[in-house]
């Protein structure tokens, strides 16, 4: 094992060099991933939240790659950079169980959003600085009303744990940079790809001890911060997933590493990590990669999870009389599975709210005699996100309120 306490200093040097070349590259945002719903064995929020990455293969299609829980439940959802991700297939949770580290497809809901693909990955052989970056401090800093369950942001609904405020925080966080967790990388020249990895790492803690580091990286108003590190005092689940980067050295591009695949503290000072290797970029190497973390048809099954919401969109769109574009929109809050007639009856509140929506909005244009067609308004409004509560309240100003200010951005440009 490597004498850790010999090589703060060298490591610092280390990763001051990575961080340079980070600072304000989205590539190295962290995803946050979360189920909608959780089980009620839940005691706090961190047993519910992962680190991952979010990859854009070359042919278009996303894969999330990063931690699950066992308390999940229902559709996964996945944050970057503020863009949402997410799998709605049926059992796909469940599928999950006992599994650290998976690999599934997603859907891109707000597409006008851009993605940004962590960079590409190599393992390297001999001990090196590195830097782990995740959003612990923004979570661990939070109120035990908060990270507590039930409470604040988890809390009971129709007989289960739903994490809807959960997930909006979490998205917010996301927009956010990430914090450098400094991190020693000991990679045996014999590591091979094995569950769990022979890559172990070792990061100090508590994370306050790389405050200069937090400093230095952070821009401008996020510098503030810095000041959370202090709450993230030990190791923890939710940092399952998270990316590692590196770099040869100061002339050469920074590169992922791996993941974390799990760890534990060793003594008051310091938390060994397990690391798997980097994921690839290409749908067909995506398949052999899960295969090697044990997680092959968990893949397979989010893949024909997609393909079911395919066909839910034509059997809503032919059962309802919708265009295309909003029966596909529509099947991004529904369950994906096999039967299409469970889909088509479970989009059935979704299409009047869309019906509705369209119809204010459309009164609101002829009110500005703006006579686009509807078919504006529907490409417009499948750009938005609902809201997972929006059907449990008296219509859905946001929807509304956003798919308007698509089409007449002038009228909110005064808004804060």
């Amino acid at each position: 094992m490597l004498n850790v306490n010999t090589s703060i200093d060298i490591i610092k040097d280390a990763v001051t060099c990575i961080l340079t070349k980070m600072k304000g590259d989205m590539r190295f945002y962290p995803a946050l991933a979360v189920s909608s719903i959780v089980s009620k064995a839940v005691k706090n929020i961190f047993q519910v939240i992962r680190h991952g990455v979010v990859i854009q293969t070359p042919k278009g299609n996303y894969y999330y790659i990063g931690g699950a829980s066992e308390y999940w439940e229902s559709s996964i959802y996945a944050f970057q950079a503020s863009v949402k991700f997410r799998n709605n297939t049926k059992h796909l949770a469940d599928k999950m169980k006992g599994k650290n580290v998976v690999v599934i497809k997603v859907r891109k809901i707000n597409s006008e959003l851009p993605q940004f693909n962590p960079v590409e990955g190599y393992l390297p052989l001999e001990p090196t600085g590195a830097i782990m970056t995740n959003y612990l401090p923004d979570l661990t800093i939070q109120p035990f009303s908060d990270t507590e369950v039930p409470g604040n942001l988890i809390y009971e609904s129709n007989e289960h744990y739903t994490a809807d405020v959960l997930s909006k925080i979490l998205r917010v966080i996301s927009t956010r940079p990430p914090f450098p967790y400094m991190v020693i990388a000991t990679i045996s020249k014999q590591a091979t790809f094995k569950v769990p990895p022979a890559v172990q790492a070792y990061v100090p803690f508590p994370a306050s001890v790389m405050d200069e580091l937090c400093k230095f990286f952070l821009l401008g108003r996020f510098k503030e911060y810095c000041s959370d590190l202090v709450s993230n005092t030990s190791y923890n689940e939710a940092i399952v997933g998270a990316p590692l980067f590196t770099t040869l050295d100061c002339y050469k591009p920074v590169s992922l590493i791996g993941l974390v695949y799990d760890g534990e503290m060793l003594n008051n000072s310091f938390a060994r990590l397990s690391v798997i290797e980097p994921p690839p970029h290409t749908d067909g190497e995506m398949l052999d990669y899960a295969n090697k973390l044990g997680v092959g048809e968990i893949l397979e099954l989010s893949i024909r999870g997609e393909e079911y919401a395919k066909k839910g969109a034509k059997a809503i769109s032919s059962a309802y009389g919708l265009s295309p574009v909003v029966a596909n929109y529509i099947t991004n809050y529904i369950t994906w599975s096999e039967n299409e007639d469970e889909m088509v009856r479970e989009a059935e509140p979704y299409v009047e709210l869309v019906r509705s929506t369209i119809k204010q909005v459309r009164k609101e244009m002829d009110k500005m005699r703006d006579n686009r067609p509807t078919e504006v308004i529907e490409e417009c409004l499948a750009r938005q996100d609902i809201e997972e509560n929006c059907l449990e309240v008296e219509g859905c100003v946001d929807l509304y309120s956003a798919t308007l200010e698509c089409l007449h951005p002038e009228l909110f440009k005064d808004e804060v």
